[in-house]
């Protein structure tokens, strides 16, 4: 079969570029600290083997390799024992503090240029899901629910103001203030009508509710999670992972999945919360194909997954949900430097207490780390959806270099 250009380009190029990027910004890092050190550098290349091409400037060689992939190399003077001739400029003719700096150098222009990769990459925008204004399971204890409002209720308005996706949602609640009433607006079917409350009738004979919700209190701020209500998703698949056991038991994208062992499936998080609890059991899949019933035995393989401050095991069938058209989301560049700061300052080091926490508790092994071939793949992945992605994943990759 031949290879598609797209393939080549997501799965090869992209990655290499990642991998490039951070290895140039290491190498340099330590050019950089030998210059400022008084250490000569013999050569910066940009690549590996047999030159291509390059000029000489200060007793420094610059030059781009043969292979000007995986980023390139410093070539310091007098940089081993064996290499050491007792001249001031040299490497090993430092003191042992200079050393260090050129040393860490390296690891430390990448933690610095994290911060600004992640800054480019969500100012160029980031792949976001645009979930549709439907609600979905709701706990009885919430807000939404005791003021009435129900599972899959379309919500249209906010304050009389037309809202069309979730993040339309999110955007007008974070703007309110804490004990502040809201007034929500809703689609609901004619079969589940309240019969205390009188509907309006909208375009189409569309039943219309409206509700007025009073926002907690004592928050310095307000998020709609406040209110106990998130977005409805589907139980239709919409892709499935390569070599996982619902590719190999024959589920297609399309498919609804509308029981499990028995257990009415209604929307995506009833499918995760049975699939996530079987790890290494078989299952038994109703599912809905253009209209014929057919039913599939599927066993969940164990996965691994974030909790709160655990990893966790769960299990795992390589199904992904229908979550909408994806649209492009930018940040200014102060938010993005914002964000880009604290990505790099607090949560690489929340996600490397994580991994450790992992080890202890025994839920991820060495063998649950990627090696480059995982890397080149998740690479490709984040590609897949946009320059923006792709950088937000060089950011991580290279923060990381610093631990």
């Amino acid at each position: 079969m031949a290879v598609q250009p797209n393939t080549v380009l997501l799965y090869v190029i992209a990655p290499l570029i990642a991998f490039s990027v951070v290895i140039f910004i290491h190498e340099l890092g330590h050019f950089l600290a030998a210059k400022k050190m008084g250490v000569r550098v013999e050569k910066f290349s940009i690549g590996f083997g047999p030159e291509l091409i390059g000029f000489t400037k200060n007793e420094t060689r610059y030059c781009i390799s043969a292979l000007p992939v995986l980023g390139g190399y410093v070539q310091m003077a007098g940089d081993t024992p064996d290499k050491l001739t007792g001249e001031s400029w040299e490497f090993y003719s430092a003191s042992k503090k200079k050393r260090a700096l050129i040393i860490i150098a390296g690891p430390f222009a990448n933690f610095i240029s994290a911060i600004f990769i992640y800054a480019i990459g969500l100012m160029l925008g980031i792949g976001v899901p645009e979930l549709p204004s439907d609600v979905g399971k709701i706990s009885t204890e919430g807000i939404a629910y005791k003021t009435g409002i129900r599972f899959k209720d379309k919500i249209i308005q906010i304050d009389s103001k037309p809202v069309r996706t979730w993040d339309d949602i999110q955007e007008s609640i974070i703007k309110k203030k804490p004990k502040q009433v809201v007034e929500l607006s809703v689609l609901r079917n004619e079969q589940e009508e309240n019969a205390s409350r009188k509907p309006q009738v909208g375009k189409g004979n569309e039943k219309i509710f409206k509700f007025k919700l009073q926002l907690p209190s004592g928050a310095q701020s307000v998020d709609i999670s406040m209110l106990g209500i998130k977005p409805y998703v589907s139980s239709e698949i919409a892709e499935l992972v390569k070599g996982y056991p619902a590719e190999k038991a024959g589920l297609k994208s399309g498919d609804i999945i509308t029981s499990i062992d028995g257990k009415q499936i209604d929307e995506w998080e009833d499918v995760t919360k049975v699939v996530y609890a079987n790890i290494n059991k078989a299952l038994v899949f109703s599912i809905l194909r253009q209209n014929k019933k057919i039913q599939v035995s599927i066993t969940p393989v164990e996965g691994k997954m974030a909790e709160g401050k655990k990893i966790v095991q769960v299990g795992q069938i390589g199904i992904k949900p229908v979550v909408g058209k994806i649209h492009i989301q930018r940040l200014s560049p102060v938010e993005a430097l914002s964000e880009g700061f604290l990505r790099t300052v607090i949560g690489t080091p929340q996600y490397i207490i994580l991994v450790i926490q992992g080890f202890v508790d025994k839920c991820i092994s060495v063998n649950d780390l990627s090696g480059p071939v995982g890397i080149f793949h998740m690479a490709g992945e984040q590609s897949k959806s946009g320059l923006g992605n792709l950088l937000l994943f060089i950011g991580f990759l290279s923060v990381n270099l610093w631990f």
